[in-house]
């Protein structure tokens, strides 16, 4: 009985420990830091960043990574506030479907400058990501954008029942993502590629579709999380979401999504996104200075592979038991 209890903690979950226990310390510093509200307060805020780690996982699991991620969120929210701006309500509609295009546009180009040229996904995500802000500093310079309309806001600050919006779009994202790489044909297709793309193509898969697709699934989620953050801020100037390319790629990978394809979990890649969260909050509950949840992170990180590493001898512990 003990053997099977100790198999459900893996590189996935482990993730969650770590949360529970980082919750347990804050509860002991401020019981009010675990408060119902609290709790809530921080699922909204990391929203966002769980969206976009959705959407990197996709790519993650197909072999790749994604770092352009941050600059087409930032364009994304530049395109839908330039609409509002400067049309009305009307242009925040037109901006919004021009920013959806735009996300899935750019991911398109960044699978095919990947598959098609065969240039390193880390090289070629992060030279169009500076394409992408070079263009936006272009346009609009260090202008802000302003204060964001109400639907906006809607999404990003509202709440459904006592539930913020942001975390039900968050629940959403994440049980289609998990239909699809679960149940739906392309999941399989994507794991397939991942794990031996030369394998897949000989298998018959359309494996340079499929890789392109995630990138362009990627791409949308990025133009996705731009709205929740933004109207989670309620402000769109030039700073906002930065880092978010290296965090979305740092909470999948604590979410026990290491790189390399062909294996993924969108509960590690939310858990992954949680914990990135919490050590933020953690970190100004202690009142530390921010550059301290770099090293939060970097020891989470470690302790994620090595709970991995751990369920990995277990489990081989168990199959030679069971011979």
């Amino acid at each position: 009985m003990k053997r099977n209890k100790v198999s459900y903690i893996n590189k996935h979950t482990g993730v969650f420990l770590i949360l529970a226990s980082i919750l347990v310390i804050s509860a002991l510093f401020s019981p009010s830091f675990v408060a119902p509200n609290n709790l809530l307060a921080m699922l909204r805020q990391a929203s966002s960043l769980g969206i976009l780690t959705i959407g990197q996982l996709f790519v993650i699991i197909g072999g790749g990574v994604d770092l352009s991620v941050e600059s087409i969120l930032q364009m994304a929210i530049t395109i839908f506030m330039y609409g509002y701006n400067n049309f009305g309500d009307a242009g925040l509609i037109y901006g919004l479907i021009a920013a959806f295009i735009f996300g899935a546009f750019a991911g398109l180009i960044n699978g095919i400058l990947v598959i098609r040229f065969n240039v390193q996904p880390f090289l070629t995500t992060l030279f169009t990501g500076s394409i992408i802000t070079g263009i936006r500093m272009i346009w609009v310079g260090i202008e802000s954008a302003g204060h964001v309309p109400e639907l906006i806001r809607f999404f990003g600050r509202d709440k459904t029942l006592n539930i913020p919006n942001a975390v039900i779009v968050l629940l959403l994202v994440a049980i289609i993502a998990g239909v699809i790489l679960n149940k739906h044909v392309y999941g399989r297709k994507l794991i397939a590629v991942g794990t031996s793309f030369t394998t897949s193509v000989y298998s018959g898969i359309r494996s340079h579709r499929t890789v392109v697709f995630s990138y362009i699934i990627s791409g949308v989620m990025a133009v996705l999380a731009s709205i929740i953050i933004s109207g989670y801020i309620g402000y769109a100037d030039r700073w906002i979401g930065a880092g978010m390319s290296f965090n979305s790629l740092i909470a999948a990978v604590i979410g026990g999504n290491y790189l390399g394809g062909g294996r993924g979990s969108v509960i590690g890649a939310i858990g992954g996104a949680l914990l990135m969260t919490i050590i933020v909050n953690f970190v100004i509950l202690l009142g530390l200075p921010a550059s301290y949840q770099h090293i939060f992170s970097g020891l989470v990180l470690i302790a994620t592979i090595f709970i991995g590493s751990l369920s990995k001898k277990i489990s081989l512990q168990n199959l030679i038991g069971r011979q």
